[in-house]
């Protein structure tokens, strides 16, 4: 729950919620806006993620967010308008798919709410046009995980993944362990990643960075950023090559310290999960990754060629 003055916001149930929903659409869209009943209630409410805002134990405004990452249905009566709650229903759902891992967002927002949205962080994408005979714009958001330090329990891969691996490195304090079946590009060859972990290592020379990877011949051949920069600083950013191993299954593991876990299964159409808080978890990730660490080979073709 949230909160703010006396205004809290809380999650909804459907269909325990629903009675309540209805009102404030119906007070809203139905009678204020005239949207007819048959497309205001389109049946997709059983599968969304609703918000409700109350004003001392009395709803007042709603919102909903779509399987698909469509925000919808934001609604506040017409009394209770003007003193920032659509902004705090906004702001909720918005924190709500990014718990659940979206990358991004879209809605169609009624003409004269862009500027609303748009303080909020959405852009205008495509031509006005015609929705339940209203004038509407398309409107869109990347979500920006890349200071993002709360759990997140179905994550997309590659992105948002990929920030929150920025995100572990930029909060690193001492370690950083990197397991990868071959160093995906998408993922760890980018050159914010690249100055995340400079910084880091900035901190102190007891800072360090583990990286095992199974395909050091991939890494190799097609050249990655993070392979050149274990070369330049052999002794902060250690690299070796995995050898097949019954207890890694082709997972990418990320960790920082002793106490955040980021991880993605074998396969990319699984979800993954991103763990900041979780020392049990965390160490006994740690524990898997160290026993792989002192099977894994220091691969010659890892090391820069001299000239």
């Amino acid at each position: 729950m949230t909160e703010t003055a006396d205004v809290l916001l809380r999650e909804a149930l459907w269909p325990q919620d629903a009675s309540v929903l209805e009102r404030l659409r119906s007070a809203v869209f139905v009678l204020e806006q005239g949207v007819p009943r048959d497309i205001e209630w389109d049946g997709r409410d059983a599968e969304a993620r609703h918000m409700i805002a109350e004003l001392n134990g009395t709803p007042i405004g709603c919102g909903r967010l779509l399987a698909d990452g469509r925000i919808g249905r934001l609604a506040v009566l017409a009394q209770h308008r003007g003193q920032g709650i659509g902004a705090q229903l906004l702001s909720a759902i918005v924190g709500m798919a990014r718990q659940r891992g979206e990358h991004s967002l879209y809605l169609h927002a009624q003409a004269d709410a862009v500027q609303f949205y748009e303080r909020a962080g959405f852009t205008v994408q495509g031509e006005p046009f015609e929705e339940a005979g209203i004038q509407h714009v398309s409107m869109h958001i990347t979500l920006d995980y890349r200071d993002w330090d709360d759990p997140i329990a179905r994550l997309r891969y590659p992105q948002p993944f990929t920030e929150l691996v920025i995100a572990q490195a930029r909060l690193a304090r001492r370690e950083l362990r990197i397991l990868s079946p071959r160093l995906d590009t998408r993922v760890f060859d980018q050159d914010e990643l690249e100055s995340a972990i400079r910084v880091f290592l900035r901190g102190g020379r007891l800072c360090s960075v583990k990286i095992l990877v199974q395909d050091a011949r991939a890494v190799v051949q097609r050249g990655h950023r993070l392979l050149a920069l274990s070369r330049r600083l052999p002794s902060r950013v250690e690299m070796r090559r995995l050898p097949e191993h019954p207890e890694w299954n082709g997972e990418t593991l990320v960790m920082r310290d002793r106490g955040s876990l980021l991880e993605m299964p074998g396969s990319e159409t699984d979800f993954g999960f991103y763990r900041p808080h979780d020392r049990p978890g965390s160490e006994t990730a740690i524990n898997r990754f160290e026993e792989l660490w002192r099977l894994g080979q220091v691969d010659p073709e890892f090391r820069a060629l001299a000239i």
